[in-house]
């Protein structure tokens, strides 16, 4: 069995639970956004965002959460851009500087000992703050992961769908 010290609290996913409507026991619906399969988000448009480095406080160790460290986030943003293209007006899009400070805000708000969880609601908070996004792609890379070996980085990629 392992010794390992895990942190006594972590932040639970933001947004976790389903929005109820007033006095009901049924979701809330937001008819303005559009509910996507794999099928479509396959022939999506994309914005990309490679990179993004973010120091923040997210591990199974308590050092990791007391010191904090680099974290790299690679989003893929999948949505209609065709009007965007068309217009160039930035309401018709996504706005890609806005999505990395609402990254690193959450990142930076939030702790998390798997950086699956990490992954996990920043895929729900962009779904949630974008209506125009049809689904993400979120990649977290920990570059000084302690794992006692050389490597590059460890790190999680999940796709999620609206």
């Amino acid at each position: 069995m392992s010794s390992k010290k895990l942190p006594d609290s972590t932040t639970p996913i933001e947004g976790a639970k389903l929005a109820r409507r007033d006095g009901a026991n049924v979701p809330a619906t937001r008819t303005s956004i559009v509910r996507a399969t794999s099928d479509q988000i396959s022939h999506a448009d994309r914005i990309l965002i490679d990179g993004l480095e973010v120091f923040a406080n997210h591990g199974v160790y308590p050092e990791e959460n007391t010191l904090g460290q680099k974290f790299v986030v690679s989003l893929v943003l999948y949505a209609d851009l065709h009007a965007a293209g068309e217009s160039d007006d930035l309401n018709t899009s996504v706005d890609y500087g806005a999505v990395c400070h609402d990254v690193d805000s959450y990142m930076r708000r939030h702790t998390f000992k798997l950086i699956e969880a990490a992954a996990e609601g920043v895929a729900q908070t962009l779904l949630a703050r974008y209506p125009l996004l049809l689904g993400v792609r979120v990649k977290i890379e920990k570059p000084w992961a302690p794992v006692g070996l050389p490597l590059a980085s460890c790190g999680v990629e999940i796709e999620r769908l609206r």
